[in-house]
């Protein structure tokens, strides 16, 4: 189904039709489980950062992934296993470990299940890995969520400030995008070269404490066909794609202009959600005060 797109330009109207009692989650429907995701860009496609071309470039050298195979290997799992290691060397908990796990995820087992065919990858065992390195900065292929609606719009407030250059001016409006998470769940994809299936994936809490501080979840799309060595690299169609030509999904851009983000994360924290809270600790409180400052620049309050 095409996607549905609402545009404000006042924030009251805004916050009031993404809010858990509001418009958006009456046209999903009462038994609708819905989940958000915040974007600082809303131009920007719905797409897991271990598959975004920048990222991939960032970390690669030119040539140096040409299967889809190399990716996994050369890309994923060196990253993953690099956190994985750190992760030991400072005593730090990994969930979801035990000695199996680290049976499975030794490079040659891994190889040997995954070097040739690596269709079906991540399998669940390696989900809490995933999601803790990608609640901590790791490329990988889950795409963040969350079931509050005001979480994903913290998040594409504080990813348009980001974006900014240095004393610059925001320019991008920013987007929450909703949709059902039992209608998305398993939905397939067909082209000439793969079939692909997106899963929605929750974790339990104690998987990271920014995963429940930010009632996580995710999305993530697995390969069922076309993910072998004989097949060239390909970032594979966007979640957002995927969805758009589905006629039993119906997904949800709600877009707000730049103009009203400051004012934006002024709510947001009104409402208890700024990066103390989700992110908990100190860097959460450092974080936390400097977002303060930039949303009363950008709200004309400085």
């Amino acid at each position: 189904m095409p996607i549905q797109e609402h545009k404000f330009s006042d924030l009251a109207e805004f916050w009031q039709f993404i809010s858990p009692g509001g418009d958006l989650i009456q046209r999903m429907g009462m038994t609708a489980r819905p989940i958000f995701r915040g974007q600082g860009k809303a131009s920007w496609p719905l797409e897991p950062s271990a598959l975004r071309q920048a990222v991939i470039d960032q970390y690669t050298r030119s040539r140096s992934i040409y299967r889809q195979t190399d990716h996994v290997m050369f890309f994923e799992y060196e990253l993953l296993s690099a956190y994985a290691h750190h992760c030991d060397e400072m005593g730090l908990a990994i969930p979801g470990d035990s000695h199996e796990f680290r049976q499975k995820a030794e490079f040659f087992t891994f190889a040997e299940k995954f070097g040739s065919n690596a269709n079906e990858w991540p399998t669940e065992d390696f989900y809490p890995l995933l999601a803790s390195a990608q609640h901590h900065g790791v490329p990988t292929r889950l795409l963040d969520w969350t079931r509050s609606p005001f979480v994903a719009a913290y998040f594409a407030g504080i990813q348009a400030f980001d974006l900014m250059k240095p004393c610059g001016s925001l320019t991008d409006d920013i987007v929450v995008w909703g949709v059902d998470a039992r209608e998305v769940h398993l939905i397939r994809h067909e082209t000439t070269n793969a079939i692909t299936e997106i899963h929605h994936v929750g974790l339990p809490g104690i998987t990271s404490k920014n995963l429940a501080a930010q009632k996580g979840c995710f999305l993530l799309v697995k390969w069922i066909v076309g993910q072998s060595r004989d097949a060239d690299f390909d970032i594979g169609p966007a979640i957002d794609e995927i969805l758009r030509a589905n006629a039993d999904v119906t997904l949800h851009k709600v877009v707000l202009s730049h103009q009203h983000v400051g004012n934006l994360i002024f709510k947001c924290n009104d409402y208890g959600f700024s990066a103390a809270t989700l992110f908990p600790g100190h860097d959460g409180a450092g974080k936390a005060a400097k977002e303060f400052k930039l949303a009363k620049r950008h709200s004309g309050k400085l």
